[in-house]
């Protein structure tokens, strides 16, 4: 089966927009599904110890598994990967030493030149649905905003039918509402709201921490806790503040295999952006409350006692309710503030 689609001399490079193909003679899609992934893997996007699965590389691109498992052999062949299984590859050389890393490839930050079948629109919104979440998000505190789907689309340059798909996935979140007139609408983030934000934190996050706690080694939990110690400042930065968060909330109590679960603690995520617009906006946050209690998490994991690591997780999570509380007020009296071009104030 011959793919819509023409030969590329010479891929441009990662900060340049694509050009036009030049014309050529038709590619098939194992061709096209063997040279988007060699791309991506030489340009270090698709890192080494990463899985790759003929079912998910044929769903991400769209295709049938045939093209996709020649791809892999001819990939394999070119020793870029490795073989796992029988339907499985490792990227890098069996000689690395690599631990497997499976990962959702529409997650990951791939280029993908072109796009075949079905696999076209899913890769196009998850390349930009992140950073429409997080602007979105981030004006929340700030008032009611309206989204300018046309704006949306001008910004990033992509159909509307892409927006209407990231949008609408976000409505699915109750990230964003539709007023009565069907425009789509951001904010305010209430008091209320923010609590019950918290409140499905302090049930979901300690049981994923107590899952996820054998599965944490003293290495990995060890490199974290040296991290948050060797932060010299008394104050914390958004970047700061969003890598000590990270380290805690997404590489340890995500470190599970329940995909639910997981889905359930993103969707509550919502305080870390008030925290983070606070620490950009007013003030950097303190960090002797943050690194107190994250040490003490740390320390309960290093001891594996799964219990004590999430009635500390708890504490946190509730101490932080208080101190997020009290930063959204502030927030909320401000006006004049710069949101992402496609936000309209409506109050």
């Amino acid at each position: 089966m011959l793919a819509f689609r023409f030969i590329r001399k010479n891929y441009p490079p990662l900060q340049s927009n694509l050009q036009e193909p030049e014309i050529g003679e038709p590619q098939r899609y194992y061709e096209i599904v063997y040279e988007e992934l060699r791309n991506n893997i030489q340009r270090g996007l698709l890192q080494s110890g990463t899985v790759l699965y003929e079912a998910a590389v044929a769903k991400f691109f769209g295709v049938s598994r045939p093209p996709v498992k020649r791809a892999l052999v001819m990939l394999e062949q070119a020793n870029l990967i490795y073989r796992l299984n029988r339907r499985g590859f490792v990227v890098g050389t069996s000689e690395m030493n690599l631990r497997p890393a499976r990962a959702n490839l529409h997650r990951l930050p791939l280029e993908i030149a072109y796009a075949i079948g079905n696999g076209a629109l899913r890769a196009s919104w998850q390349r930009i649905y992140d950073e429409v979440e997080q602007e979105v998000l981030s004006c929340s505190p700030f008032g009611s905003f309206q989204i300018s789907e046309k704006m949306l689309c001008e910004h990033y340059a992509v159909s509307r039918t892409v927006i209407r798909d990231v949008l609408s996935r976000m409505h699915g979140r109750r990230l964003i509402e539709k007023d009565r007139w069907s425009h789509w609408v951001a904010g305010p983030l209430s008091v209320r709201l923010l609590d019950e934000h918290f409140a499905m934190r302090r049930i979901l996050e300690p049981a994923a921490l107590f899952s996820a706690c054998e599965t944490l080694s003293k290495e990995y939990i060890a490199e974290r806790l040296e991290r948050l110690d060797s932060n010299a400042t008394l104050a914390l930065t958004k970047e700061a503040l969003v890598g000590l968060e990270k380290d805690l909330h997404t590489d340890c109590v995500l470190n599970i295999r329940n995909r639910r679960l997981i889905e359930a603690i993103n969707q509550n995520h919502l305080p870390f952006f008030i925290n983070q617009q606070f620490a950009a906006r007013i003030h950097p946050i303190g960090l002797d409350a943050l690194r107190s209690e994250h040490r003490l998490v740390y320390n309960c994991l290093l001891l594996k006692a799964p219990d004590a690591a999430a009635a500390a997780l708890e504490k946190h999570i509730t101490a932080s309710a208080v101190r997020t509380r009290s930063r959204l007020k502030v927030l909320s009296i401000l006006k004049d503030v710069q949101v992402a071009p496609y936000l309209i104030r409506t109050s």
